[in-house]
């Protein structure tokens, strides 16, 4: 495979990492009910479901706070975003040790992700994403080593 096709299937994943995560947490921010984008794992957890929770006595106010920690959540999920569009963008991943950091970096978010989910929420539509961002995840690392034959 060419110099140049490997160094596109490093780089391309991270790419679509920060896009999705920069959609996500725009979404996250936005929705009026965020809590509500994955209501089907977040009702398995609680037990409940979202209307039973807010009707119960001293929950009047728990709309507002969920909405304050996912408005938070989708700011740090889109900044993280962002910033890995930029890094990738800036840095190209084309000296070694740039392609080695993100990979470190996202390998923790990867394992810490799936941990997560699969520990906590099961049911959750996520775990297709998780599946999806671990293939494209493999594709870069191996093309990662595969470039450093043709690195000076």
């Amino acid at each position: 495979m060419s110099p140049k096709a490997l160094h596109n299937l490093t780089m391309i994943p991270f790419f679509i990492y920060g896009t999705v995560a920069l959609i996500m947490g725009i979404g996250w921010l936005s929705h009026p009910e965020p809590w509500l984008l994955d209501k089907i794992a977040n009702e398995q957890i609680l037990n409940e479901s979202f209307q039973d929770l807010f009707q119960r006595e001293g929950n009047s106010n728990l709309s507002l706070y969920l909405t304050n920690i996912y408005r938070f959540f989708g700011l740090w999920v889109s900044a993280t975003g962002a910033l890995t569009i930029i890094y990738t963008y800036l840095t190209r991943l084309g000296a070694p040790l740039s392609r080695m950091l993100i990979q470190v970096v996202y390998l923790f978010l990867l394992i810490g992700a799936t941990y997560l989910l699969f520990t906590y929420i099961p049911a959750s539509h996520f775990r297709y994403l998780v599946g999806a961002f671990w293939l494209i995840y493999i594709i870069s690392v191996w093309s990662g080593i595969q470039l450093k034959k043709f690195d000076t």
